[in-house]
């Protein structure tokens, strides 16, 4: 068992826009995707998908 430090990008809710440090458990990684439009990446987990602002190659470089 792993886990990885990430900034979380807080999307919804009244904490919209705000940014927070969060340890993932990289067992718990379903998939992970550049984000669209802008910087940082989507790390889908059981419960959902997290946005985070690393890169897509960093967040590879961690899990990998």
């Amino acid at each position: 068992m792993m886990f990885i430090e990430l900034t979380e990008l807080i999307t919804a809710g009244i904490s919209a826009g705000k940014q927070r440090q969060i340890s993932i458990n990289t067992n718990r990684v379903i998939s992970f995707t550049p984000v669209e439009s802008g910087d940082g990446t989507n790390i889908e987990v059981k419960r959902g998908v997290i946005r985070v602002k690393q890169t897509y190659e960093e967040v590879k470089e961690l899990i990998a």
